[in-house]
């Protein structure tokens, strides 16, 4: 949030006056200096001008450099842009299915995580899997997300209704997260960057690298 100089004009003295007339324009003059010093100095008893908030002054989190979480990310940008080949047919597998976790875990296998994208056609698959590999969290804990993350959208892991679509972290900017999702768009599907709130109403949970 994102989140005059007026000066008054002095009477010039056309005649000399009497000491009482004198005087009296001195206390005019003084008076008047007084008022125009009021008018330029600004006034500070409102106190210093408020601190920027909200995203606007959060810090941008993303990947440290020559990290696993950042050959993630390079590797899901690497792919903004691509397109499907055919009704979810695509270059991440040979199933012509919906993509988007097939495309997600194509990235974190690229970058060395031990992963087989092919198992992984059901975004709830990445959930419970990473709920054995002890790496998932839930709604409750996603300010714990981190670029190289995965994010599930829905409200669980059971049925693809329940769990419809995942991206990969690409940055934080306090409650706004930024991913690189496939299977995305319209005409055809790719691969997308787009930003979320990062809350509840949009993730059940994530994942982070096993």
């Amino acid at each position: 949030m994102t989140h005059r100089d007026d000066r008054s004009g002095e009477p010039a003295a056309c005649r000399p006056r009497r000491r009482g007339a004198v005087l009296g324009l001195a206390t005019s003059l003084s008076a008047a200096a007084a008022i125009t010093a009021a008018v330029l100095v600004p006034s500070t008893s409102e106190g210093p001008p408020e601190a920027p908030t909200g995203d606007t002054a959060a810090p941008v989190l993303t990947a440290d450099p020559g990290t696993e979480r950042e050959e993630i990310v390079t590797a899901a940008r690497a792919e903004l842009g691509t397109e499907e080949t055919g009704k979810n047919c695509h270059k991440y597998s040979e199933q012509c299915v919906p993509w988007c976790a097939l495309f997600a875990m194509s990235s974190w296998e690229k970058a060395g995580v031990e992963v087989d994208p092919e198992e992984f056609s059901f975004t709830g698959d990445v959930y419970t899997t990473g709920q054995t590999e002890g790496t998932a969290y839930g709604s409750a804990q996603l300010d714990s997300a981190r670029p190289g993350d995965v994010l599930l959208f829905g409200t669980g892991p059971t049925t693809p209704d329940s769990s419809h679509h995942i991206g990969v972290v690409e940055k934080i900017q306090g409650e706004r997260v930024t991913l690189i999702e496939g299977n995305t768009g319209d005409n055809p599907d790719r691969v997308m960057r787009k930003t979320h709130e990062l809350g509840e109403n949009t993730f059940y949970g994530g994942v982070r690298p096993w």
